[in-house]
């Protein structure tokens, strides 16, 4: 019995031995290239999710308009993103500049949004004196008799 769960043990380890892994292919892209190509197609999938009438109005095309952007075409980011997924500690490290990439993002929006805020008007809200206030200046018009013909 010992025998026959040996020779299945290395069979087993032998048949894993075999697996390829995907070849570095060409052209490679770094992980800095990689992960602002990532970022890139993940703001769009983002705001596809919101905005799709606006990219169908538009006539973008999502995938398209990252590879125009990064001067690639999609087999070679296919052929790239294998790889990462092949090696997944580069995998992990490119989805962590990703993350570091979109959290400046976040950041940089949220600094804006501040500042439109404060730059925005401030409306005050008219407190219950005021009112009152109003209120009796109101009741206090004399109301001239309209003139007759």
């Amino acid at each position: 019995m010992r025998k026959l769960l040996a020779i299945l043990s290395l069979l087993i380890i032998g048949a894993c031995s075999g697996i390829e892994r995907t070849p570095k292919p060409d052209p490679f892209f770094d992980t800095e290239k990689m992960a602002s190509i990532m970022t890139d197609v993940y703001l769009i999938e983002g705001s596809m999710t919101s905005n799709r009438k606006s990219f169908v109005d538009l006539g973008i095309i999502p995938d398209q308009y990252v590879y125009q952007k990064h001067g690639i075409d999609s087999i070679s980011f296919k052929n790239n993103f294998n790889y990462y997924a092949d090696r997944i500690e580069d995998f992990i490290e490119v989805l962590d500049l990703v993350d570091e990439k979109l959290l400046v993002i976040k950041d940089s929006v949220t600094a804006r949004q501040d500042n439109t805020k404060k730059d925005a008007p401030q409306i005050n809200p008219v407190s219950e004196e005021r009112i009152r206030k109003l209120d009796s200046a109101r009741s206090s018009i004399i109301s001239y008799p309209k003139e007759s013909k």
